[in-house]
């Protein structure tokens, strides 16, 4: 996997993946196809001519809620589910929409309206890979999604083989609950199901620390290995340099112990040999691209690229926490430990639903780790666990805004340690009654576990009507991108809808040769045609236009028009929102636009509840 999205981000910049339409796509799949065959072939010689398959302990099955939810989610059109991402609003503005936008320009590259787009964006490039390989405009987003899923799952059995290692007589049940943990955590079933790039990391932490335990292997073979995984999370999620890469370095500098000074150098230089490798396609495309090789990042060193020191500074603001260090412990306090338990600690305009998605797990970490520490075999275990924790919680605390979601990563360790727990107290039962009334207690507790994800989804999507009801239909978006764009609708059909969504009248009501320029709205995986958007971090024609004539309103509308625009499309809502934020482009205030509007374009149509407007720039009298 890890190596495959490597190759995905090389060849998808150099534009192979493209060659002969989808050709390219399918070449590359060859090498995985023969490694699986090579890995049935070994394992059938191994066992002496057949496979004898184990089944799972019984309980593993206490995750089918929460699999069932994760499952049924990625069926479901992006932009409907998970009121705690917006209904995905960041796929919907890049994890998604960049490999559409790809695809149109034939290879991966940077985009100056969506600053993602210079990310590593190694996810992504897998979910590009997918749409070259599935075409149409929205068709692939399922298949995004449950490739996600798909990393959820395998992040959940890479730590359960974790638990199994140090499981001891009961490995098996270890082994079981591991899974179930890691994969019954709410914010893995709401994170894994959308087309997000969390659990790619994850999955990468959970395999570094297993290719660290293999001993028969050679330290520099080992190195490289986990140096490619490290690469790997970061090319997928740039966070994950605190989240997983950090974790694994240290983790195995401290594994060279009584190596020789050779061999540990050899190891340490070969891991970090594969990291820059695997992370070239990322430094060398942004390198050519802006001369920063990790823009938008260290651009007082490295250069601003086509940005501005002012979008620099905003960037910044918007990705960590300015609250001291008081404030910032309360705020770590409310969104791991305390969070979604008890009452709401935040008051309007806070729009994120109060759900337990981290459920009792950070509280059942801690008791783990207790436990663990309190059993000499499992000591060494607490501490290297405690370590991974360590370093993430300080990164999370003073390198992001300290928001819940971006702990995810640590459900690696978190669900690992809870499960090795078992063990110590499992250990000192000595009746077969009491090991069976254990282990039914448990699996009542981890089916109750799993079952938290299932009343969070009910609850979806969260959204109130235009009589103020709250809606609850989380099922309602199964299978229906097409329709949300508007493709897969007939005429009839299209025309009851253009009143709820704007997209759906954008790509059918307005003149084939119209031009939209999106002010505030970002969010557009639905939208077709010839139009411009940007991100709130870049600048588009119309701020363009507002600063290079700050006081003349009339030559902003004229320059859009020069420029073959024929409406404008302005999302309040948002504009409003970023401006809360303090992320909004300073020349695009929802104040300044309605004054500028309202005397030279005028209203053709308006979504009230969601306080969307399209005004039209044909030429005033």
């Amino acid at each position: 996997m890890a190596a495959l999205l490597v190759l995905d981000a090389a060849t998808g910049a150099l534009g192979l993946l493209q060659a002969g339409g989808s050709i390219g796509a399918w070449i590359l799949l060859i090498p995985g196809w023969l490694l699986l065959l090579w890995q049935i072939v070994r394992s059938i010689a191994a066992a002496g001519g057949h496979i004898a398959i184990q089944p799972p302990h019984w309980l593993v099955w206490m995750s089918a809620p929460a699999l069932a939810v994760l499952l049924l989610a990625c069926c479901s059109a992006p932009g409907w589910l998970w009121h705690s991402e917006f209904g995905g609003y960041d796929a919907l503005s890049y994890h998604l929409q960049l490999p559409r936008e790809w695809v149109a320009a034939g290879r991966i590259t940077g985009l100056e309206h969506n600053v993602y787009s210079f990310l590593p964006g190694y996810i992504e490039a897998a979910y590009y890979h997918l749409a070259i390989l599935i075409g149409g405009e929205t068709q692939f987003v399922y298949a995004a999604q449950f490739l996600h899923a798909g990393l959820s799952v395998l992040a959940a059995i890479a730590v359960s083989r974790l638990a199994f290692r140090v499981g001891g007589s009961r490995r098996r049940m270890i082994a079981a609950i591991a899974f179930t943990l890691t994969l019954s955590t709410p914010w893995v079933v709401v994170v894994g199901s959308l087309g997000y790039n969390e659990m790619a990391a994850a999955l990468m932490l959970a395999v570094g620390l297993l290719t660290m335990q293999e001993q028969s292997v050679k330290s520099i073979r080992r190195g490289a290995g986990v140096g490619l995984l490290a690469a790997a999370a970061c090319g997928a999620k740039l966070t994950a340099a605190g989240f997983v890469a950090l974790p694994l370095v240290i983790l195995f500098i401290l594994t060279l112990r009584g190596q020789t000074v050779r061999r540990g150098t050899g190891a340490i230089l070969s891991g970090g040999a594969a990291g820059l490798i695997c992370l070239l396609p990322y430094l060398l495309r942004n390198g050519f691209q802006t001369g920063n090789p990790v823009f938008p990042f260290a651009s007082g060193i490295l250069g601003l690229g086509h940005w501005t020191a002012e979008q620099a500074a905003i960037f910044r603001s918007g990705h960590l926490s300015d609250l001291g260090l008081p404030d910032r412990i309360v705020e770590a306090w409310h969104q791991l430990l305390h969070y979604g338990i008890g009452p709401n600690p935040y008051t309007v305009p806070f729009v994120e639903p109060w759900h337990a998605q981290w459920s009792i797990l950070p509280w059942l970490t801690l008791a783990g780790l207790v436990i663990c520490w309190m059993r000499a075999p499992l000591r060494a275990t607490a501490w290297r666990i405690f370590l991974i924790l360590l370093l993430q919680v300080w990164f999370w605390f003073f390198f992001t805004h300290v928001k819940s979601r971006f702990m995810l990563p640590a459900v690696v360790p978190a669900a690992f340690v809870t499960a090795v727990s078992l063990r110590a107290l499992t250990d000192g039962l000595e009746q077969v009654a009491s090991k069976r009334a254990f282990t039914a207690v448990v699996g009542a507790v981890t089916l109750a576990y799993s079952c938290v994800t299932v009343f969070i989804f009910r609850g979806e999507p969260y959204a109130p009507d235009e009589g103020g009801r709250t809606l609850r239909a989380p099922a309602a978006m199964i299978g229906q991108a097409g329709a949300l764009s508007g493709e897969d609708l007939t005429a009839e059909q299209r025309a009851e809808l253009v009143g709820a969504l704007p997209a759906v009248y954008v790509n059918y009501a307005l003149p084939a040769d119209g031009k939209v320029a999106l002010i505030g709205e970002a969010a557009v995986l639905y939208y077709r045609g010839d139009l411009a958007y940007k991100t709130t971090w870049d600048r588009g024609p119309l701020s363009l236009a507002m600063q290079a004539y700050p006081d003349d309103p009339r030559r902003w509308f004229d320059s859009m028009r020069e420029q073959g625009f024929t409406h404008l499309l302005v999302n309040y809502e948002m504009l409003d929102r970023w401006e809360r934020a303090g992320w909004h482009d300073p020349n695009l205030t929802s104040d300044r636009i309605t004054e500028a509007v309202r005397c030279f374009a005028r209203i053709q149509r308006t979504w009230p509840r969601l306080r969307i407007t399209l005004y039209t720039l044909t030429a005033l009298d």
